[in-house]
C-alpha cells in the first residue's frame, strides 16, 4: 500500500552558464539555511526511498539545528521504512513536544503504530491528528481502515467518503470504500466505486481485479471477466485475477474456458493450491471423481489447510463409495473453517 506522507520540497538551483576550473562553494550561509539545506536534501532522498541516506542528512540538519521539528518528523519516516520503530517514536514524540498542534505529526505517529500494528494506539495517534484537522485526507482514510477491519463498515465508509470530500482523486480511499460496501452486499455501491478508482489510476491493477469480484458477486459475469482481464494486462503475472477469471467462467458455465485459466496459473505457479482445487470443482462437474479427488489432493499437499480442497475431496470420495475417508475430510473441511460442510457431515456421517 503506497502512503502519499511525505513533504516534499522542490528546490531549483541556478548555474552559472560559462566554464570554470573550480567550483566555489557558498560559505557565508546561516546556520539556519545549512540546516534547511540539509533537511531539503533529506527530503529528497526519502522521496527516491534511499532512506538511510537521509537519516544521515536529517542528521546533520538536527545538529546544526537540534530543535528542527520537521526533520525529526521526517527522520521518522525514514527510520519507519528501515524498520527501526523505536527510533522513530522517540524522533516523533520529540516532534510533538515542539509542535503539539501539527496533525502530520500525530499522523505520522500513527503509521509508526500501523507497521508494528498496535491498533490501539494507532487509533489515539490518528484521533489526536483529525482532533486537530477533521479534514486530513491520510488520517481519514487510515480511520477508515482502522474501522472497516474492526468490521465496522459503515462507520468505515463514513471516513473514506471524508478521505474522498478532501481529496477526489484518492483512488486508494475509492478502492476501499466499495470494498466495505461489498462487505455490506452493496454490490452497485461497489462497483461505481471501484470504476472510480479505476477511472482514476488504471495502473492499479488490484483495483481491476477487485472490480471484477463486485461485478461476479452480482452475477454480471462478462463484467467481471473483462476486468479480470484488464488486470492481467497491466499484469500477466497477478495470479490472483487469473485464478479469479477462472472462477468467474466456471460460475458462467464455460468450463473449458476456465480450465485454460487454471491450467495457465500451474503453469506459472505449479504449487497453487487454489488452481488444482479449482480444478478439482470442474471434474466433480464433469462426473470425473477420480480426477476430482486427485486434484483436490494436490491441492491439500501444496496448502493443508485449503478447507475448500477437504470439501470437494470429500464430496469426490464420497461419489467414489470412500465413506470413511468422505466423512473425515468433510470434518477437516469444518474444522477449517468451511461451513457447508457441516450438511455434509449431518446427512451422511454417523458420529
Amino acid at each position: 500500500m503506497k502512503h502519499n506522507y511525505l513533504l516534499i520540497l522542490l528546490v531549483f538551483f541556478m548555474v552559472n552558464a560559462h566554464s570554470q576550473d573550480t567550483v566555489k562553494v557558498a560559505t557565508n550561509l546561516t546556520p539556519e539555511q545549512l540546516a534547511e539545506q540539509d533537511y531539503n536534501s533529506g527530503l529528497a532522498a526519502l522521496k527516491k526511498n534511499e532512506c538511510a541516506a537521509a537519516v544521515e542528512l536529517f542528521n546533520k540538519s538536527l545538529t546544526t539545528k537540534p530543535n528542527f521539528d520537521k526533520a525529526l518528523a521526517n527522520r521518522a519516516i525514514a527510520y519507519i521504512h528501515l524498520k527501526k520503530h523505536n527510533e522513530a517514536l522517540a524522533d516523533i514524540n520529540s516532534a510533538i513536544l515542539l509542535n503539539a498542534q501539527n496533525p502530520e505529526f500525530y499522523f505520522n505517529k500513527s503509521l509508526i503504530f500501523y507497521d508494528i500494528n498496535q491498533k490501539d494506539s494507532q487509533a489515539v495517534a490518528l484521533d489526536n491528528c483529525l482532533r486537530i484537522n477533521p479534514a486530513h485526507a491520510e488520517g481519514c482514510y487510515y480511520k477508515g481502515i482502522s474501522l472497516y477491519d474492526s468490521r465496522d463498515y459503515d462507520k468505515s465508509i463514513e471516513f473514506f467518503s471524508k478521505a474522498i470530500t478532501t481529496n477526489p482523486n484518492y483512488a486508494y480511499a475509492y478502492n476501499d470504500r466499495a470494498s466495505a460496501k461489498r462487505a455490506k452486499a452493496d454490490y452497485a455501491g461497489a462497483i461505481a466505486d471501484y470504476e472510480k478508482a479505476v477511472s482514476i489510476d488504471g495502473s492499479l491493477v488490484f483495483i481491476h481485479n477487485n472490480l471484477g469480484s463486485a461485478y461476479r458477486l452480482n452475477k454480471q459475469y462478462q463484467q467481471a471477466i473483462d476486468a479480470y482481464t484488464k488486470a492481467l494486462q497491466a499484469n500477466p503475472s497477478y495470479l490472483v485475477a487469473l485464478n479469479n477469471r477462472g472462477s468467474a467462467n466456471f460460475e458462467n458455465n464455460n468450463l473449458k474456458a476456465a480450465q485454460a485459466d487454471f491450467e495457465e496459473v500451474l503453469k506459472k505457479d505449479p504449487k497453487n493450491s487454489f488452481a488444482y482445487n479449482n480444478l478439482s470443482s470442474i471434474a466433480i462437474k464433469n462426473k470425473d471423481y477420480k480426477k476430482a479427488k486427485d486434484m483436490a489432493s494436490q491441492s491439500i499437499i501444496n496448502d493443508p489447510k485449503n478447507g475448500a480442497a477437504y470439501y470437494n475431496r470429500g464430496i469426490a470420495r464420497q461419489m467414489l463409495r470412500e465413506e470413511a475417508d468422505c466423512c473425515a475430510d468433510w470434518k477437516k473441511a469444518y474444522e477449517l473453517g468451511v461451513d457447508n460442510a457441516k450438511t455434509f457431515i449431518n446427512a451422511s456421517c454417523l458420529d
